[in-house]
């Protein structure tokens, strides 16, 4: 191989120059298809089951909901953790999965492990619901949010902003949800007779079972039993997805007596919409105010849909009903812009300062022009292997890059320097062996706990790449490059053969 690598390439340096330096115009054009975030979307397969028990201090949704909600969860299989957590009025218990375990069967088990456990759990306890997370997912966190004020009801703001916010903000390519929230959802009620029902041999329970076998989903919703202060009876039905356009139809839905036959459920109960009973709320000036969150998704370069998002919403504002203002409360794409203008600093800083000892030490203005060329050529094409991988710009990626531009200029300038003195590429072997050490100890990563595997691939992936692509150069382009710029450098520094004496 040695051989081969001292033969000078089929190609002439022109070729080769031209060839390299295309490539990496077509790594340049892929710059902003690379997705830019905060942080690494990609997470362990999982799922969070959360439920609420309105009025209830945290000991005793503890005691009384979550840890028996818990010690059934752990029955799931593939469970490398379980987590809860219980407040006031609310639990949350988050379970993280094993990597090989489907989350479509995991899913399906907690779910019947929900309906199982759902009837020994107290009075007042919501329907739990499950939100999935799973690997190589968005983590579905907001990436940018605003506020809504007005001199309106919530529900009106909310509806408001449902109408002609929400629905311009979808059409722009790289959203994956909007959210809107701080109004009250409405619910529907289901006012009845307790002695209509008590005649007919008909309970509450018997009424919640046959709506949740009419719509079939275990997460359908809740219910509540209230007394009313005029001695009205009422259950409380909140659907699960809540639509608008969904209607409740008591009329489709069949209740079994106790002699076997079958009521329509519209003779029992009396149905009207109306908004739920407010938890909290939410005045900024004075003013009641909505959110709305603004999720992006995986693939989508996060400052550039911050453009986007911040020109349409300025559109929007010029557009507002007097009174109604919108303010942004949360980007992160600011946090982004600060951390690479940081790394931009230091980037630009270390590289300034290595060119800088390299003009002092061999004052030629040439050699440093190589140096610069190759690393450019370098990092552009690398961005093809990023985009070609599906690696996400995020902080340990960009430090990754910042990292490994020490690495590839040592490269450059090991084989540059002894082509220069040499004219041949025998020390080619050497920079590979020093390279492949260097990407063997990043390769352990890889092998990592999963968590923190997840966090460090895309840092390790990234100085793999670089340094993959200047061997590359080294090889190829540097020489090609020195032939055209520095051929006269090259015989002037190149060691005479020595004279012998007679």
């Amino acid at each position: 191989m040695e051989s081969e690598i001292n033969k000078s390439p089929k190609a002439s340096a022109f070729t080769l120059i031209v060839a390299f330096v295309c490539v990496a115009l077509v790594g340049l054009a892929l710059v902003p298809l690379l997705p830019v975030k905060l942080n690494p979307s990609r997470t362990l397969p999982g799922f969070t089951v959360r439920f609420s028990m309105p009025g209830t201090s945290a000991r005793v949704v503890e005691m009384t909901a979550t840890s028996k909600l818990e010690a059934m969860l752990a029955r799931v299989k593939g469970i490398r953790g379980i987590y809860s957590t219980s407040g006031n009025g609310w639990g949350s218990i988050s379970v993280n999965l094993d990597k090989h375990v489907d989350a479509a069967v995991a899913r399906f088990e907690a779910s019947t492990i929900i309906r199982q456990t759902w009837p020994e759990l107290p009075d007042g306890v919501s329907y739990p619901y499950i939100q999935m997370q799973s690997p190589g997912q968005g983590s579905q966190s907001p990436f940018m949010t605003f506020t809504i004020n007005a001199p309106a009801t919530p529900v009106l703001i909310q509806r408001y902003a449902e109408e002609h916010i929400k629905t311009r903000l979808a059409q722009l390519s790289g959203i994956y949800k909007i959210n809107l929230s701080g109004a009250t959802p409405m619910e529907w009620r289901l006012e009845y007779d307790s002695e209509q029902l008590r005649t007919l041999g008909i309970s509450t329970d018997d009424i919640r079972e046959a709506v949740r076998l009419h719509y079939q989903k275990e997460f359908m919703g809740t219910y509540d039993v209230e007394q009313g202060a005029s001695d009205r009876q009422w259950i409380r039905l909140a659907l699960v997805p809540e639509s608008e356009s969904r209607d409740f139809d008591a009329g489709r839905i069949q209740v079994k007596m106790k002699d076997g036959r079958m009521i329509g459920l519209n003779e029992l109960v009396k149905v009207s919409r109306v908004e739920e009973q407010p938890q909290s709320y939410y005045r900024i000036n004075g003013l009641n105010s909505v959110y709305l969150s603004v999720v992006a998704e995986e693939t989508a370069n996060q400052l550039a849909l911050s453009k986007e998002v911040k020109a349409y919403m300025d559109g929007i504002r010029s557009q507002l009903p007097a009174g109604y203002e919108i303010h942004t409360g949360y980007d992160a794409t600011e946090f982004i812009r600060e951390e690479l203008n940081r790394i931009y600093l230091r980037t630009g800083v270390t590289v300034a300062i290595l060119l800088l000892f390299v003009l002092l030490i061999t004052f030629s203005p040439e050699y440093l022009f190589l140096i610069v060329v190759s690393l450019s050529v370098n990092i552009a094409i690398a961005v093809i292997f990023y985009y070609a991988f599906g690696l996400e710009m995020q902080l340990y990626s960009l430090a990754g890059i910042t990292v490994s531009l020490n690495l590839v200029i040592d490269n450059t300038i090991v084989m540059s320097d002894h082509y220069l003195r040499c004219g041949n590429r025998k020390v080619f072997m050497s920079v590979l062996a020093a390279t492949l050490t260097t990407i063997g100890a990043l390769v352990i990563i890889f092998f990592l706990d999963e968590k923190i595997r997840l966090n460090l691939q895309d840092f390790a992936a990234v100085v793999i790449i670089n340094l993959g692509v200047s061997l590359l150069v080294a090889l190829f382009f540097v020489p090609s490059l020195i032939d055209k710029i520095g051929l006269e450098r090259r015989k002037r520094i190149s060691p005479s053969k020595p004279k012998l004496k007679l």
